[in-house]
């Protein structure tokens, strides 16, 4: 009863503790395009919009599902987007916690470990973010194969093709390579297997649910399978095969950034070299999937734009380096607190540079004691602490501009396009942005001039100007001064600077670049 009653305890803290440390720092500091482009799409589909349709998509449809859900619940606001994201961190760090306990670790090491976990996983970026939601899921498949493994305890199957098919709808990638490695690991695991029937059974029962699950999305969405294949797949994949063309690799570099990583991971190679594992099939297989499991992250996030965000396995590579040198062996106890006190000072030292320092969002380097509370430009934004790299020595300039901005909109009687990186616009003006995209990235969000999808996303644009009747684009953001130069000759547009960052663009629909798709 007692043992019982210190587990819920050691819970209740775990869930407290990661809620609280992600709503915590995912209120310093901002990267507009980041932070908001979920924001923007969550609005959109509360808003009756359907990805792919009213919007060209590559990354993540179900996370516009999962914000608008929060905002249907909480309201469109700061606070309710990032109770969203710090949810999530509660459940995949009771979900470690729950790993490593069935892994065999005891109460008090899982909580330590899942602790550290929860320090480094969402808090680093704060806000719902594709890649880690997509991460989550992927974990969380890979920890129901290895306790399955373990236990030889096939029911956990029937939940990974579902979990999969849920990971891949918030980002192709790193799912897809986490689908193709247990597919494998999976079959190696049924060769082996003595009860094959019981395995075969659950993994199918599993596949049902998770084409029903997709069957279920599609239909309720009215999303067209065409526009999702050419918009999600097509164009999504062409983006990872220009990263790997250009990809050129520093070995050194690599190994220096991710150091502390490496650690844990060549150690439980040698642990599994040195030791009479390698003759278990089954603890081959648990070896090999944590393994890949790393591989997999660290191949995305090469291949990823962002920041630096996988550092959260490195509690979990030493929890599980843990639980092996307590096992088989026990008398050099001196590697395993050389490794945890490695996982302490690196966790630390993470936690110090991405979430005190915000550097996720390139703000290591600014003073966030000068942030502003974005409440003075809506009251929707109440909580966040403004200060974005482009304006760090003066964020009140940014904020001003941003409401000058808000007031030129708010007037316009005319119907019009917006294209800004500040994605929270349309909700504080209420209104529809008409925007061709979620976000406004050239040649990640949507394709350039020279990308062989690109007169289909034009001609995806000029569909939406002549569907909705638009007759002026608004640009708001200094950065997105050249955007529509990317698509279209200047002759198709009369330009008019209206303050620092707006900018107004009348259409002249009788300029023939307009529809020229081919």
């Amino acid at each position: 009863m007692l043992s019982k009653n210190i587990n819920i305890l050691q819970i209740f803290f775990l869930v407290t503790f990661s809620f609280f440390i992600n709503k915590y720092y995912a209120n310093f500091g901002v990267e507009p395009m980041d932070t908001f482009v979920l924001y923007n799409g969550g609005y959109k589909v509360l808003n009756g919009l359907t990805p792919f349709i009213d919007y060209w998509l590559t990354t993540g449809p179900l996370m516009d599902y999962f914000n608008a859900f929060f905002f249907f619940i909480g309201g469109v606001s700061w606070n309710t987007y990032t109770i969203h994201s710090s949810l999530f961190n509660v459940v995949i760090t009771v979900s470690t916690y729950l790993f490593l306990k069935n892994l065999g670790l005891n109460n008090f090491y899982s909580t330590i470990y899942s602790l550290m976990f929860a320090t480094l996983m969402y808090p680093v970026v704060g806000t719902p973010f594709v890649d880690h939601h997509a991460i989550i899921f992927l974990l969380l498949s890979f920890y129901l194969f290895i306790i399955g493994i373990k236990k030889q305890k096939f029911k956990f199957f029937i939940y990974i093709p579902s979990i999969l098919a849920i990971g891949f709808l918030c980002k192709q990638t790193p799912t897809s390579y986490g689908i193709i490695v247990i597919f494998i690991l999976g079959l190696a695991a049924f060769i082996l297997s003595k009860n094959k029937k019981d395995m075969a059974l659950n993994t199918s029962l599993g596949l049902v649910i998770a084409l029903l699950l997709l069957f279920i999305f599609f239909f309720f969405s009215k999303i067209p399978i065409n526009n999702f294949f050419q918009q999600y797949i097509i164009y999504g994949s062409s983006i990872g095969s220009y990263r790997l063309r250009d990809f050129n690799p520093d070995l050194i570099g690599i190994a220096h950034q991710y150091k502390f990583i490496f650690v844990p991971l060549i150690t439980s190679a040698l642990i599994f070299f040195n030791s009479q594992l390698k003759k278990d099939l089954n603890e081959t297989l648990i070896f090999i999937s944590i393994i890949s499991l790393t591989l997999i992250l660290l191949f995305h996030q090469l291949l990823t734009l962002n920041e630096n965000f996988i550092f959260f396995l490195i509690p979990i590579l030493t929890a599980f380096n843990h639980f092996y040198i307590s096992k088989y062996f026990s008398k050099k106890i001196i590697i395993k607190y050389f490794l945890i006190a490695i996982c302490v000072f690196s966790v630390l030292k993470y936690h110090e540079r991405f979430n005190e320092k915000r550097k996720f969002h390139t703000l290591e380097f600014v003073d966030l004691d000068l942030a502003i509370d974005a409440s003075t430009i809506d009251k929707s934004l109440s909580g966040l602490k403004w200060i974005t790299r482009g304006y760090k020595k003066n964020p009140s300039f940014e904020l001003n501009e941003i409401k000058k901005s808000i007031s030129i909109l708010s007037k316009e009687q005319d119907k019009y396009m917006l294209i800004t990186n500040y994605l929270f616009l349309s909700s504080i003006l209420k209104t529809n942005d008409y925007s061709p995209n979620q976000w406004h990235h050239p040649d990640v969000s949507f394709p350039i001039k020279g990308r062989k999808d690109f007169f289909i996303y034009k001609k995806f644009f000029t569909d939406k100007l002549l569907k909705n009747d638009i007759s002026k684009i608004y640009t708001v953001g200094d950065d997105l001064k050249i955007y529509l130069s990317l698509l279209y000759k200047k002759e198709c547009f009369s330009k008019m600077k209206l303050g620092d960052i707006i900018y107004k663009y009348e259409i002249n629909k009788d300029c023939k670049d307009l529809y020229e798709f081919s």
